[in-house]
């Protein structure tokens, strides 16, 4: 006589882990890029570095990790000032997975637990973060950037060229715009944003 086996269902994956794992770096990422072409008109003023933060604070640090490389590839897919060459996006995706490291250690420093909607210690912590990752981030696509251009110029005169994208009136004016947006969205929005993602995780069965 045959019976009728029933397929095990331990190897599927629980709605649980389908949220935590896809669906909340998911929605990071889509609201990434919603407000990445919301603001496209203001360049280096932008909510996806806060963003990738909040992912590393709230998700952990290789969630935030996920967030950061998945919303650069698709971005630059459709990115409105034309899509980068493949090494130029690598140090993109590097350079922002910064974000969420600080995020994540944001969290470890036990700073979620002194979140004001006003100024507070936390506020101190956000502006540190947003100083210390954007000047990184900066850093590192202007010494790529300066790296290319020698290389199309045929020049090894690489100080040179890391003098100009450093410190071009270009470059300094752009620096300004990402350092100074960041240093001011971080502690005014950063709040709203990480207990909006922790009232989120909740109501999923998150922890």
């Amino acid at each position: 006589m045959q019976t009728l086996s029933i397929p095990s269902t331990q190897s599927r994956p629980s709605a649980g882990v389908l949220t935590r794992e896809l669906l909340a770096p998911g929605a990071f990422v889509l609201a990434i890029l919603i407000s990445n072409y919301a603001l496209a008109a203001l360049p280096n003023v932008k909510l996806f570095d806060l963003l990738v933060f909040v992912a590393g604070a709230t998700l952990g640090l290789r969630r935030g990790l996920l967030v950061a490389a998945a919303a650069w590839l698709v971005y630059d897919m459709a990115n409105p000032w034309g899509p980068a060459q493949a090494p130029l996006l690598l140090t993109k995706v590097g350079a922002e997975m910064g974000y969420a490291v600080a995020g994540a250690l944001f969290a470890r420093l036990g700073m979620l637990n002194a979140l004001r909607l006003g100024p507070s210690k936390a506020s101190v912590g956000f502006v540190v973060a947003a100083l210390a990752t954007t000047i990184a981030y900066d850093l590192a696509t202007n010494l790529y950037t300066a790296y290319f251009w020698a290389g199309i110029a045929g020049s090894t005169e690489y100080a040179r060229w890391i003098g100009v994208t450093l410190f071009g009136p270009g470059a300094l004016l752009f620096m300004v715009l990402h350092v100074g947006s960041n240093v001011a969205l971080f502690p005014v929005f950063g709040p709203l944003l990480i207990k909006g993602a922790e009232k989120a995780k909740r109501s999923a069965g998150m922890k």
